[in-house]
């Protein structure tokens, strides 16, 4: 199955990046599998150190970067995320969050998004409000489509 979306907005600490700043395996690929659509990275983290995680673990830089110093409230509010949207041109209910969070999770839905939670070896309990979950980042599949990207749903992947 396939979901098309207009815009994938990512989390970063522990969703693309580790404890170490180091990018998680299989984090490179997903962002160079929606490389020239509309994405964006959304953390909790301060400008500086988000900057330093993505170029200290080797990803590719964001259209936008949403930080914690961008907005009022941070996640659960949903307001990082709406911001995110706004940025990008696209309707809250054309994107697709990727969380590692109970937080995040509640942010992405409250802004009215589907959210994918990857689960990193936690149990899925913290991720019932996600709309679809997978294991680890290495296994989302998102494919690059005019004008957006669509999410694919596999028996190996996410539910």
């Amino acid at each position: 199955m396939r979901i098309a979306y207009d815009a994938v907005l990512l989390d970063l600490f522990g969703t693309l990046v580790d404890d170490a700043g180091r990018a998680i395996e299989g984090a490179t690929a997903v962002l160079e599998s929606i490389a020239g659509v509309r994405w964006a990275i959304v953390t909790s983290c301060p400008r500086p150190l988000a900057r330093y995680l993505v170029n200290s673990a080797g990803l590719a830089i964001p259209p936008e970067m949403i930080v914690a110093d961008d907005v009022e409230s941070g996640k659960p509010a949903p307001e990082c995320y709406l911001l995110a949207a706004r940025r990008l041109a696209v309707r809250p209910d054309r994107c697709l969050v990727v969380e590692d969070s109970g937080p995040g999770i509640a942010a992405g839905r409250a802004a009215g998004m589907d959210v994918l939670a990857v689960l990193r070896g936690k149990d899925a309990g913290f991720a019932r409000a996600a709309s679809f979950t997978v294991d680890a980042i290495r296994s989302l599949r998102l494919e690059a489509q005019a004008p957006g990207v669509a999410l694919v749903l596999d028996s190996d992947g996410a539910r």
